[in-house]
């Protein structure tokens, strides 16, 4: 919103703004910060979204994994100590499942929730805006008018001045030209002297004006600085809010995916925990304030004295458009190729597996026949055509399982694929 003069003749002063915090609309980089802040809170959310799925994922492949391998191992001719090792393997697998599932659950059911709960109180939607950004610019709007309407004039009385005296140093330098030529009438030099009598006192009246232009501003200024830097604290305040909360919602994230007892990944998450340790919202809100804020050196306007070389553009019309900040980006994951499993068998009358090892629990399903299969999880399809289906609940299973671990089945006349490790054969 350009800010407009008292008088219907007085034309605005264009292009008066820049990024400094004190100029016409310098304010409104603080006021976006209120948006981003926004955007930046949906972000952390779908950025753990899919952390949470990744580890639902992760877990369901090692319990697949622990389960088909545990049935080739009791079905191998492997014996004794290796094979007590080989199903050891399986064992730690089924327990890191269960680990990651319960990240999965703390980050679902406790850090989404908690980031839904904290976006809610702290933004309201209002028509387009957010209340609390319609807050801000108000309150900026409000304490930036009268001075913004006392620099305009300023401008105007500069300009005039300027104008004025360029006027004045013209008629001089004709009146020379006139003087040194003889051909010049005597009535042409006199009314030459009386033009520059005129501009001496429009220029002398103009200065004065300026200077009291200047003192009006001068004595607004300090009130100016005091009503900005009250609204500027509040968007602070706001912002440190928003800081402190991503930094608690960071350290109960670590708390929830620091598995570092395992040696290999101890170190990443002692460099994740120095990072979370190094912030300092205070600092970073300081250093935000010298060089986006009430910290920032203004060049506060003084009297310039007429400069030939200047030049002046015409004055326009000041406009501002508000500018729709880039939406942020976050990655999105998708699932890598399937690969085939190396360790796939071996024909009749090799060694060490036998057979090709059949998925565990999960007997062949003939094409034709169809078999009652119970949940034993939760499952909520991730495509159009998977099914979605709760545990205890009784499926209908049309296929046998594929070599990627799914079934084709039916469930309340739907037909659909789901993952075979997520149900049990009704006997």
């Amino acid at each position: 919103m350009a800010f407009q003069s008292n008088t219907g003749s007085e034309e605005d002063v264009g292009e008066l703004f820049s990024d400094c915090f004190w100029e016409i609309k310098g304010y409104k980089q603080v006021v976006q910060r209120i948006d981003d802040g926004a955007r930046l809170t949906d972000g952390l959310a779908q950025m753990l979204s899919e952390r949470a799925e990744l580890e639902m994922k992760y877990a369901k492949g090692l319990k697949q994994w622990s389960r088909k391998w545990e049935d080739a191992v009791n079905k191998s001719p492997e014996y004794g100590t290796l094979e007590n090792s080989l199903k050891a393997l399986t064992v730690e697998a089924n327990e890191t499942a269960d680990i990651h599932n319960d990240i999965r659950s703390k980050i679902n059911g406790g850090l989404l929730e908690s980031i839904k709960h904290w976006k809610n109180s702290n933004y309201q939607k209002a028509f387009v805006k957010w209340k609390q950004t319609a807050a801000a610019q108000e309150g900026f709007d409000k304490a930036q008018r009268p001075w913004a309407k006392r620099f305009i004039k300023v401008e105007k009385a500069k300009k005039a001045y300027h104008l004025a005296t360029r006027t004045l140093e013209q008629y001089k330098q004709q009146l020379e030209l006139y003087e040194s030529d003889p051909m010049t009438a005597t009535d042409q030099i006199r009314k030459m002297k009386d033009k520059i009598s005129k501009a001496e006192s429009e220029s002398d009246k103009t200065r004065d004006k300026y200077k009291d232009r200047l003192n009006e501003l001068d004595m607004a200024n300090q009130q100016y600085i005091n009503e900005m830097t009250v609204e500027f604290e509040k968007c602070q305040a706001m912002e440190k809010l928003r800081m402190e909360f991503f930094a608690k919602t960071l350290t109960d994230y670590l708390g929830h995916v620091d598995i570092s007892e395992n040696p290999r990944l101890r170190s990443s998450f002692q460099n994740i925990q120095h990072g979370i340790n190094g912030l300092s919202p205070d600092e970073d809100l300081k250093r935000y304030a010298d060089t986006r804020g009430t910290g920032m050196d203004m060049n506060w306007p003084t009297f310039t004295e007429y400069d030939e070389a200047d030049s002046y553009p015409p004055i326009g019309r000041m406009a501002m458009k508000d500018t729709e900040p880039e939406a942020s980006h976050y990655p999105v994951y998708s699932d890598p190729p399937a690969k085939k499993n190396p360790f796939n068998g071996f024909e009749d009358g090799d060694s060490e597996w036998g057979d090709t090892l059949p998925t565990a629990h999960h007997a062949p399903v003939p094409p034709t026949s169809e078999v009652k299969v119970m949940a034993m999880f939760d499952y909520t399809g991730a495509e159009a055509d998977e099914l979605s289906f709760k545990e205890g609940d009784l499926l209908v299973q049309l296929d046998e399982e594929d070599e990627n671990g799914w079934c084709r089945g039916r469930y309340q006349g739907v037909e659909g694929l789901y993952p075979a490790s997520y149900v049990q054969r009704v006997k």
